[in-house]
């Protein structure tokens, strides 16, 4: 599988914000909208990790 750690620290921010955000906004809808654009988000990086797997695997070079 695809190393997930490659998310860039842009994305982690704003993971971590929508998370915050869901978990603490005292207006329930604020924080249902931003759960949603978390999942949205998450299954958007599943996806692209899932169809890098499907790719074709490249041989290693060969120097000579």
């Amino acid at each position: 599988m695809a190393d997930p750690r490659r998310i860039t620290p842009e994305e982690h921010g704003e993971a971590h914000a929508l998370l915050v955000r869901a978990v603490t906004d005292p207006d329930w809808q604020a924080a249902s909208q931003a759960l949603d654009d978390l999942m949205r988000m998450l299954l958007v990086v599943r996806w692209l990790l899932e169809a890098e797997d499907r790719l074709p695997k490249r041989e290693p070079r060969r120097n000579g």
